[in-house]
């Protein structure tokens, strides 16, 4: 079985990596089966809010302070709130040490094809844990506004000696005069795709429905791509190989 760790990284805040981390998940799931997605940033509002599951009973960080030695990643994904083939492990009391963290991915990755780490905001807290070591591929998520581009620059310096693959996903805006194949080229990094505004997302997270579970939408649509772009090509469909 192929077993991928994609990370997902913004280069500024707002650019919405939680809510593309999860519609990544879920479409894994529904490629490869049942997909985890972790939360990054241990102190945060928790990512099951984000993936619509906050209402579930289920491990959160905080409840992993107690544990030692390699981790049961079948255990640990079953005592995980999960929904739509997709198991969260989100933020939520005290976090956990360094050593327990990093024992947490590779636990998920051994049972898991396809782990979403949501890494959050670049410099803010990005190696705790050792998260961003764990990844075999990255998304580095940009902005187009000046200050997004200069995060970008920034991002792109801190990630492009990492191990794994990056690329690059451009949050563009209705009015954006930048030409998108311009800046991945000032960055070094292949694009991947360009995520637009979608006003539906929103409302869809108003309605309790998870990012990425409109089938046809912006978040579903660039999120396939994703996965299609990490997948080795004896696994991708057939339309996506063409």
């Amino acid at each position: 079985m192929d077993h991928r760790v994609i990370g997902v990284l913004g280069a500024s805040g707002g650019l919405g990596a939680s809510t593309l981390a999860v519609a990544l998940a879920l479409r894994a799931a529904r490629r490869r089966g049942v997909s985890a997605c972790v939360d990054g940033d241990l102190w945060g509002g928790g990512l099951d809010v984000t993936a619509c599951l906050e209402h579930l009973p289920g491990l959160r960080w905080g409840d992993l302070g107690e544990a030692s030695g390699e981790l049961d990643g079948a255990a640990l994904l079953r005592a995980l709130p999960c929904g739509d083939g997709v198991c969260v492990l989100a933020a939520g009391g005290e976090p956990p040490g360094p050593q327990v963290v990093r024992a947490v991915v590779p636990a998920l990755s051994r049972i898991c094809a396809v782990t979403v780490l949501d890494l959050g905001r670049a410099g803010l807290g990005v190696g705790d844990g050792g998260l961003l070591d764990c990844c075999t591929h990255l998304v580095l998520l940009a902005g187009t506004t000046a200050r997004g581009l200069a995060d970008g620059v920034a991002a792109a310096g801190h990630v492009g000696s990492s191990g794994g693959s990056v690329a690059l996903v451009l949050r563009a805006s209705r009015h954006d005069r930048v030409d998108p194949e311009e800046v991945a080229v000032h960055l070094d990094l292949p694009l991947a795709a360009v995520l637009p505004h979608d006003a539906r997302a929103v409302v869809d997270a108003d309605r309790g429905r998870a990012p990425g579970e409109r089938a046809g939408g912006v978040l579903a649509t660039v999120a396939d791509r994703l996965l299609d772009w990490s997948e080795p090509a004896d696994l991708r469909p057939l339309e996506a190989s063409a």
